[in-house]
């Protein structure tokens, strides 16, 4: 690919962290999500911005934006408390505008079926941002996986723990445990394994005292078509100490033992013995990162789930949401939620919904 990438901007958020990139001329935003609808907040805003995104035009809306900054590609910032709108993702997709959604926030989970359909219809196409993959831990892991130096692995226990929070765009989610701080930890999971959660049972609930008006703790069981268990447990309400955000992800092979988490990673002989595994620096951080790489490596490197990490077409992204939404059915039904992927094992999947077992 020669020459810069022409991109729209559609929502603002993480304006304020965005660098730049020698391959990026910023021709557009959109304000879709009434992120700043005063004058005022635009100026407050606008201050900390920098320049190449303070002074692109700024259009009404979509249409007229495609028609008169004629975009490559659309990068798609989702506030917190707002959702995705599949309606947007599929006019630009329509019109030959490659996506990048920096994160997916789905309002209603028949809404994967949706953008699965604007994706494949084209001719633009939808990559999905996820940063956490981007860690050095993770590539670490990635590496030591592809060598098969962990054996098969046969058990993964993820386990998270973040202090009592109480933000206003948490109340944009009914569940945000499972839909909002897995969305990365299943990303992770997916692309170092594969994920596609055959059978799932999940709980979600407020914890007593809370004041966050929505889901904060969070537990999963599943058996995926991958042959490895997960148990998942995520309180974002503890008072334990450690906290963060990527947590404690233990996997058991039948040779070796990983554990991954915010500091590093290490694994565990049959005998107990540690040995810390030297991790790179990071490359791509934080919410850009997956933009940054995709710009690096040009648009055509992402043909799916990648050893790149960061950005993947819908398709390759989508047994994630599969199982966000199999996890907050079983949360809302009190019954385990099954979904058949009879062609993983051959490169494919099945796009059944899941039934209720």
């Amino acid at each position: 690919m020669s020459g810069k990438r022409r991109l729209l901007f559609v929502g603002y958020e993480g304006f304020e962290h965005w660098t730049g990139h020698p391959l990026a001329e910023p021709v557009g935003r959109v304000d879709l999500y009434g992120e700043h609808a005063s004058e005022g907040e635009r100026d407050r805003a606008g201050a900390h911005w920098p320049e190449s995104l303070r002074i692109c035009q700024a259009y009404p809306d979509l249409d007229t934006a495609i028609a008169l900054a004629r975009p490559d590609a659309a990068v798609v910032s989702v506030p917190g408390g707002a959702k995705t709108t599949v309606d947007a993702e599929a006019l630009l997709l329509a019109r030959g505008v490659d996506v990048l959604a920096k994160k997916l926030r789905l309002g209603d989970y028949r809404d994967i079926e949706r953008l699965r359909a604007a994706s494949e219809a084209g001719p633009g196409r939808l990559f999905v941002g996820e940063h956490y993959r981007q860690l050095p831990q993770v590539e670490a892991l990635r590496q030591l996986l592809a060598a098969g130096k962990l054996g098969r692995i046969w058990s993964v226990t993820w386990r998270c723990r973040l202090p009592y929070e109480a933000y206003d765009w948490m109340r944009g989610y009914r569940h945000l445990a499972l839909e909002d701080l897995a969305y990365h930890h299943f990303g992770v999971l997916h692309d170092v394994l594969g994920f596609h959660a055959e059978r799932l049972y999940a709980q979600s609930f407020e914890p007593p005292g809370s004041t966050a008006g929505t889901m904060t703790a969070a537990s999963a069981l599943a058996d995926t078509a991958e042959g490895y268990r997960l148990n998942y447990q995520l309180l974002w309400c503890s008072s334990q100490k450690p906290f963060g955000y990527f947590g404690e992800a233990v996997f058991e092979g039948r040779q070796v033992t990983a554990r991954l988490t915010d500091e590093g990673l290490e694994i565990y002989s049959d005998a107990g013995r540690k040995k810390r595994i030297d991790v790179g620096e990071v490359r791509y951080q934080g919410a850009w990162g997956p933009l940054i790489q995709w710009l690096d490596e040009g648009a055509g490197a992402f043909a799916g789930m990648t050893p790149l990490g960061g950005a993947s077409l819908f398709g390759a992204f989508e047994p994630v949401l599969g199982a966000i939404s199999l996890a907050v059915r079983s949360a809302e039904t009190g019954q385990a939620c099954v979904r058949a992927w009879p062609e993983v094992s051959a490169g494919g999947t099945d796009r059944r919904e899941g039934e209720q077992a």
